[in-house]
């Protein structure tokens, strides 16, 4: 017949104590995920935001472009208007994508800050070969 062992009691207390610190770790390791997460999530919010403001901005102002250009007396200050307004909309949009650029870089630091240093896979950098000077080639 099978009777359970009693566990001494240091075997308890270090079962315990690994139970307490997997627990410790599961519970920081959550903790970051959800911070990293809501950090994710207003950078996001953030981002849609100003998305949604721009354009409607832009619309209004095509609107406004297009009531000009009736007004206009010739097809030449009708096609600046629509040159300026599209000039001006090019610069902002460029502008928008450099600071989306950075806002996706910001979040990848986020997250990549947030793995810890023994989770993350081992960097390897390639041994840079030497380099070869082609026109020292063609000339010798």
């Amino acid at each position: 017949m099978n009777t359970p062992q009693m566990q001494s009691p240091a075997d308890a207390i270090g079962a315990w104590t690994a139970g307490t610190m997997l627990q410790t770790t599961l519970l920081q390791r959550t903790e970051a995920m959800l911070r990293m997460q809501s950090g994710l999530f207003e950078t996001v919010e953030t981002i849609s935001q100003l998305w949604l403001e721009h354009r409607q901005d832009d619309i209004r102002s095509a609107l406004a472009t297009v009531e000009r250009m009736e007004t206009a007396e010739n097809t030449a200050e009708r096609s600046t208007l629509w040159s300026d307004w599209m000039n001006e909309r090019l610069k902002r949009w460029s502008g928008e994508a450099s600071e989306m650029a950075e806002r996706v870089q910001t979040m990848t630091h986020v997250l990549a800050d947030a793995v810890p240093a023994a989770d993350k896979p081992p960097t390897r950098l390639r041994e840079a070969a030497p380099r070869r000077d082609r026109r020292s080639e063609g000339t010798a």
